[in-house]
């Protein structure tokens, strides 16, 4: 049985977990590479053609997207069309932790490698299977991209205003349902010592969704009221200014009336504390679309530096609103150490984010790229052990 001992301090919190990933595209990969970055070591398992994702830039080198969302990783290939690929595949399960896949639903049942093939060969595997819709239901058969499951799921609806309809930008239904597979294996994990046997766990892209949109769906299903794109920028009173300069930073007011109260002196407008559309909390929600305005034709008279000096002094939420070309040269980001440089599959440095989380024990594992097609094929023919369990027999 895995365990986080002295052994594994240094090498990230999870050192001593095996995961084998079926995966391609987004939802399976980024639930393992989240896993790997907190030190799992991650075999994952690609046809002879890879991963689409690999050549998501169109061109036959490794995109920089598969680059990202399989970092951390040992790659293998399998024909998993054939008995001789599938043993392959169930001889890593033997001394597997976890075994993640995001095939549409029954698809790992008929070719051999289904829930119940692999409790038969290690009942304490966790399986994790991501789907779009669930294994039933009218939609569980469809594909599901992220853009569908986003429409799907609502998130369209609060991001996007339906005058300006158009596809989203990142692909939040899958890395939502990644993380939430990553939640859900953990807590398996955790309870397997008790339990004394693995388990499968079900994930959805869209039931991610509906649940990272609590509040929303909270709201709807509690009073009737249906949130739109401006709905929590409203009771949140958060507004986005522009500087005379073009820089646009935001400010979140939320609730406590002394961010009002300062951020009238910030503007040097004290007639807006009277101003009855924005003298109460309520009003200020009832007129957000006028305060809007108004906000904005004020910072439009000074660069947005003098604005960022002046919300620091009074204490108000803010910040500048950063694109990703601005993001790592924020002074507070350059001080946080969340790039590091490892060399890429092709030898060449390469700039990477890294895991966010600090740990004070078990540390962060070393980076590595994500591997090149089949890099370490030698691990199939190689006998996989036979971790212990809680009783001390093997799986």
């Amino acid at each position: 049985m895995w365990s986080n001992t002295a052994e594994g301090a240094g090498k990230g919190p999870l050192a001593g977990v095996r995961v084998v990933e079926a995966g391609q595209y987004i939802s399976g990969p980024y639930a393992a590479k989240v896993l790997a970055d907190l030190g799992a070591d991650v075999i994952k398992i690609e046809s002879a053609e890879g991963d689409p994702m690999r050549r998501w830039e169109g061109s036959g080198a490794m995109s920089p997207q598969f680059a990202a969302y399989n970092r951390n990783k040992r790659g293998v290939v399998i024909d998993l069309k054939s008995p001789a690929g599938i043993e392959q595949l169930l001889c890593l399960v033997d001394g597997a932790d976890v075994f993640i896949e995001n095939f549409r639903p029954g698809v790992a049942t008929r070719l051999g490698f289904g829930p119940d093939a692999l409790r038969e060969r290690n009942r304490m595997v966790i399986s994790c299977a991501i789907t779009g819709f669930g294994p039933t239901g009218p939609y569980a058969k469809r594909p599901a991209y992220d853009t569908v499951i986003s429409a799907v799921g609502g998130m369209y609806s609060q991001i996007v205003p339906e005058s300006i309809l158009r596809p989203l930008g990142p692909a939040f239904s899958d890395l939502l349902s990644g993380s939430a597979a990553v939640q859900a294996i953990l807590a398996s994990l955790h309870a397997r010592p008790v339990r004394g046997e693995g388990e499968h766990v079900e994930v959805s892209m869209v039931g991610s969704l509906i649940d990272f949109l609590t509040e929303a769906s909270s709201t709807y299903l509690e009073t009737g009221q249906v949130a739109g794109p401006d709905s929590r920028p409203r009771r949140a009173q958060a507004y986005a200014c522009v500087g005379s300069d073009g820089g646009a930073f935001v400010i979140h007011m939320s609730v406590p009336e002394k961010f009002w109260v300062g951020l009238v002196a910030v503007l040097e407008h004290p007639e807006l504390a009277t101003d009855e559309r924005f003298s109460t909390r309520e009003a200020r929600v009832r007129n957000y679309d006028e305060l809007d305005a108004v906000l904005k034709g004020i910072t439009a008279t000074r660069p947005r530096a003098h604005w960022l000096d002046r919300l620091n002094d009074y204490d108000i939420p803010h910040g500048p609103l950063n694109t990703v070309a601005d993001l790592f040269d924020d002074p507070q980001v350059a001080s946080m150490n969340l790039v590091e440089e490892i060399t890429g599959s092709d030898g060449r440095p390469l700039r990477v984010p890294v895991h966010s989380a600090v740990f004070s024990h078990s540390g962060r594992r070393d980076y590595h790229a994500a591997p090149a097609l089949g890099a370490d094929n030698g691990i199939l023919s190689t006998p996989q052990p036979k971790p212990t369990t809680p009783e001390g027999g093997t799986r």
